[in-house]
């Protein structure tokens, strides 16, 4: 399977949610846009590589136009070490998200992203490994999210 970092998931997956709200546009009967926290009742996966810096931490960001859709996710992290714990943060410019601290490796972490109907919404994740793996180390987080 082919690695994706965060930026590129995000880049597929708003213009996921930006097809969806054209077809639910173009249905006069279906008025899912009309207000804030829409939902399609759909669900997508996502998977993507986060590389560690310095000190066994990570902090990206991006900023996709997502269509006004509240995305209620379910995240979970994994390492080819087993042994580390993860601390972070994950927040929408428009609302919602999670801090977390110590959390095994494969546990989920469930939180709502907000995003904006008429800008782009910046979502940033921050990451840091406990004990602190090299830098370099790749993490994979997988997202699970109902929209």
């Amino acid at each position: 399977m082919a690695t994706m970092t965060f930026r590129e998931a995000m880049a597929g997956f708003s213009d996921i949610l930006y097809a969806r709200a054209m077809e639910n546009m173009a249905d006069r009967r279906n008025h899912l846009l009309s207000a804030p926290g829409a939902r399609a009742n759909a669900h997508s996966t996502m998977m993507f590589d986060v590389v560690l810096e310095k000190g066994g931490m990570a902090s990206v960001s991006v900023s996709r136009y997502c269509a006004g859709f509240t995305l209620r996710c379910s995240a979970w992290v994994t390492s080819q070490n087993a042994t580390p714990v993860v601390s972070g943060h994950i927040f929408s410019s428009d609302g919602g998200g999670t801090e977390f601290a110590n959390v095994p490796m494969e546990q989920r972490v469930q939180f709502e992203l907000k995003t904006g109907f008429w800008r782009s919404t910046t979502f940033t994740i921050h990451l840091r490994t406990t004990p602190a793996l090299p830098e370099g180390s790749v993490l994979k987080v997988f997202m699970d999210i109902d929209y």
